[in-house]
């Protein structure tokens, strides 16, 4: 499958991955989630951190484990299923006897887990990981709400999924996109919304192969906004904005373009459209990944494939 129909797919993942949870048997009441995972099968974690800012999600991107997150439900994501820091925390989680739950398209992960007896859910195998964040994030507001900890029914869950309009995400990414070859995008948002600044950066690194950095206000107004005084590069900004935002930090991101644009830093915006959290939050995913893909195109690259992982992992 082509970059541009795993885009085109994110409203039937956000219906199927709900689907997926609501199958699972959920082991256990539980009060915060920890989700373990690398790469764009950690997105998730950080996606319902943004979804549902009232529960405790606790992110682990490392080997071992340990119990350092502390209690709570533990979620092993890996997409390919043979992630090593993913299957090196599952099976010390596994050992330790601490609730869990596998979420992979196959390989090692979905195979120990049926040996060990942990419940797991199998997604389908033929997206990239990075692109399978609407299904994999999908799975787990389900396993969610079966724990009661995210509002969200299955009426809304699939009203937002036939909500999501691919035509009218790439309609506001186009535009963007033109103006950021041969520059090195910097992409902003409120902490709220942290997962759409670090979704961009990832996928402008991964799809169109070139650099990018991201940050969130009001935090990036105590440090990074004093870096644009020594210029060492040719930077653009794209700001990630949302009507929902605090009234001050919406005074930031104005106070912030003004600056940047005084140091000759062209500022684009991309304004996320009314509606439901969920709707708000898969749409500027899909705009994002737009945005990286046509990046890629002007840039000749290849948006699906990583040679410089797979080359690192072989040489690891």
């Amino acid at each position: 499958m082509g970059m541009d129909r795993m885009i085109e797919s994110f409203g039937d993942q956000v219906a199927e991955g709900w689907a997926l949870g609501q199958r699972i048997e959920v082991p256990g009441a539980h009060s915060r989630i920890n989700v373990i995972g690398m790469g764009g099968s950690a997105l998730p974690g950080e996606f319902l951190a943004s979804f549902a800012g009232d529960i405790t999600v606790n992110l682990h991107r490392d080997y071992g484990y340990s119990g350092r997150l502390g209690d709570g439900l533990n979620i092993c994501i890996s997409y390919s299923g043979n992630t090593e820091e993913t299957l090196d925390a599952f099976s010390e989680i596994v050992r330790e006897g601490r609730p869990c739950i596998a979420i992979s398209s196959g390989g090692k992960l979905i195979g120990l887990a049926k040996r060990d007896n942990i419940p797991y859910v199998q997604v389908r195998n033929d997206l990239v990981p990075r692109l399978a964040l609407p299904l994999l994030s999908s799975v787990l507001l389900s396993i969610c709400s079966r724990l009661n900890m995210v509002n969200l029914s299955d009426g809304e869950a699939n009203y937002i999924a036939g909500k999501i309009n691919a035509s009218e995400t790439r309609r506001i990414a186009e535009p963007i996109a033109g103006h950021l070859k041969g520059k090195i995008p910097l992409f902003y948002a409120s902490s709220r919304n942290a997962v759409l600044a670090t979704v961009g950066k990832i996928a402008v690194n991964e799809n169109s192969k070139t650099q990018a950095f991201c940050n969130v206000f009001p935090e990036l107004n105590h440090n990074e906004m004093n870096g644009f005084e020594v210029m060492n590069g040719s930077f653009a900004a794209v700001m990630i904005m949302d009507s929902e935002d605090h009234e001050r930090n919406i005074r930031r991101m104005a106070l912030t373009k003004k600056m940047l644009e005084g140091k000759s830093i062209p500022v684009y915006g991309l304004q996320l459209p009314a509606g439901p959290r969920l709707y708000k939050l898969i749409s500027g995913v899909q705009s994002l990944y737009w945005l990286s893909y046509m990046l890629a195109g002007m840039y000749g690259v290849d948006a699906v494939n990583v040679p410089a992982v797979e080359q690192f992992k072989n040489e690891l």
